[in-house]
């Protein structure tokens, strides 16, 4: 089951579904959310390590934390 059924069923929803990233190269780290006492882990970007693009095929800089998508 992948993250977005995950939170439909969970009716909890905490990130945008776009624009979508493909990379070569990521480091991923756990991250805990807690709901109504429930724990729920999620695999998270800490690092992009190699190339990354977008659906388009372009070249992206994407940054871990931002202020916007964009």
């Amino acid at each position: 089951m992948n993250l977005k059924t995950e939170q439909f069923l969970d009716n909890f929803f905490f990130t945008n579904s776009e624009p979508k990233l493909y990379s070569t190269g990521v480091r991923l780290v756990p991250m805990e959310i807690k709901r109504r006492n429930k724990k729920r882990f999620v695999w998270v970007v800490e690092d992009f390590c190699d190339e990354t693009y977008d659906d388009k095929g372009k070249l992206v800089m994407a940054k871990e934390y931002a202020d916007s998508v964009e």
